[in-house]
């Protein structure tokens, strides 16, 4: 990287507003072609701190058990109270190394429907960044996010952003997708929030493809906060085409850009 690079990643980014990351004032909108090409494996963010992540959930014989208790038992049972239709799921033949998984969040079980959306050489490489203080509050809950998920917690405020931020530059150059809420918090049926700005930090520092997802609750079910007995719920899960945003691209326009294609999947 040159010197203006370099000085601009060793300021730690902060989560709270797209400012705060310093948007280059002579970008441009720069989103490049979704179709196939040759890409690197590795991102190009160098100077990201490798971080002591857990690798238990990585293990050969974690992944045989996660793909068995998914396919045997939470998918089945997602099934009888959810009625699934995904759109897009084409999109990712463009898709060529680690990719980041961005999607709204507006259910409890959305991680769970966007990995029955996906094809399972793909779920097969995914991990969920997943709240450090809500779900990873809670051991129980964390240890079930790392064994079904490949989940690790994610700081969204405070001094723990920068380390977050270095753990998903981390999963994507050791060659796994990795899958964020850009939102930072679940808002139930929605409306969609703004986008957390660390979204174009990583987008853009690490230069590998992005894939919009959005959720849409047709019906809402229990865990959305329907009582009366009614026919299962139904959701649309929708695959967008792949986005890549050129290095100096400001932070602030990268989560803009994100946030649209979210929006329009």
């Amino acid at each position: 990287m040159d010197g203006s690079k370099s000085a601009r990643n060793e300021s730690p980014p902060r989560d709270e507003t797209a400012e705060a990351l310093g948007p280059s004032a002579d970008s441009t909108p720069a989103v490049e072609s979704a179709a196939p090409r040759k890409r690197a494996r590795t991102s190009r963010l160098r100077r990201y701190r490798k971080r002591d992540i857990p690798r238990w959930p990585r293990f050969i014989l974690v992944r045989w058990l996660r793909g068995a208790i998914l396919t045997g038992f939470i998918f089945p049972l997602l099934r009888v109270g959810y009625s699934l239709r995904i759109r897009g799921r084409d999109h990712l033949r463009a898709v060529e190394g680690p990719c980041i998984v961005i999607s709204n969040h507006n259910m409890h079980l959305d991680h769970a429907m966007i990995m029955r959306s996906l094809p399972i050489r793909f779920r097969e490489r995914l991990s969920i960044a997943a709240a450090a203080s809500d779900i990873y509050g809670n051991r129980f809950r964390g240890f079930l996010t790392s064994l079904l998920g490949n989940g690790f917690p994610f700081n969204k405020e405070g001094s723990g952003v920068r380390e977050s931020l270095d753990t998903v530059a981390q999963m994507l150059d050791e060659g796994w997708h990795v899958l964020i809420f850009p939102e930072g918090k679940l808002t139930v049926l929605g409306p969609m929030q703004r986008f957390k700005a660390g979204t174009g930090y990583l987008a853009v520092e690490t230069g590998v493809q992005v894939v919009p997802v959005r959720i849409d609750i047709l019906r809402p079910g229990f865990y959305e906060g329907s009582w009366f007995p009614t026919p299962r719920a139904k959701v649309e899960v929708h695959i967008g085409r792949p986005v890549t945003l050129e290095s100096g691209t400001s932070y602030a326009e990268a989560t803009a850009i994100l946030e649209q294609a979210v929006r329009h999947a």
